[in-house]
């Protein structure tokens, strides 16, 4: 069957901010946007030719990652949806995807809302563990493969591995009674 080709003008990247010796400029020219066209299985240059854009510039340093201002960040995504004319965009990470006002969910959720196709990926650098996982890196490459090419992604596909908490086994220790004493 013959892959759907990725129209690279209705998709839009976001990211956090450039890598400290990314150029602010060029939003994904580096390691990480290499990283993610390896994933999308397109090529750099096909990469670059998509809307991109961060959220924030380099803040400094916090901890193993890097500072994010979030009310910076929601200023931003705005821009972004007001001046955006794409019909599918990648959130890099969590802090990006609170910036859109998407909380608590997921990464490789996937959120229709007001015509537009999002979805919630996790941050390509290598500090996140996510990546640790081969299995969450095979899910992650297939899902935005499907996701880029506008395919609509089978609900049974997103879903986590994990049990859910409503199916934990019950417990299964007998209660004690009043007349066992």
């Amino acid at each position: 069957m013959k892959q759907k080709n990725i129209e690279t003008h209705k998709i839009g990247l976001v990211g956090q901010a450039p890598s400290r010796r990314g150029d602010p400029r060029k939003p994904l020219a580096g390691p990480n946007g290499q990283k993610i066209a390896r994933l999308a299985g397109m090529s750099y240059d096909e990469l670059i030719a998509c809307r991109r854009k961060h959220l924030n510039t380099h803040n400094g340093k916090s901890g193993k990652g890097d500072t994010f201002d979030h009310a910076k960040g929601r200023v931003n995504a705005a821009d972004v949806l007001l001046d955006w004319r794409v019909e599918r965009i990648v959130l890099l990470g969590k802090n990006v995807a609170r910036c859109f006002g998407f909380r608590d969910l997921p990464f490789l959720a996937e959120i229709s809302i007001y015509g537009r196709r999002f979805l919630i990926f996790p941050h390509p650098s290598g500090i996140n563990r996510w990546w640790n996982e081969r299995q969450n890196e095979r899910r992650a490459r297939q899902l935005l493969q499907r996701f880029l090419r506008g395919e609509t992604v089978p609900a049974r596909f997103r879903k986590s591995r994990r049990r859910p908490l409503s199916l934990k086994q019950p417990n299964l220790r007998r209660k004690s009674s009043p007349n066992n004493h």
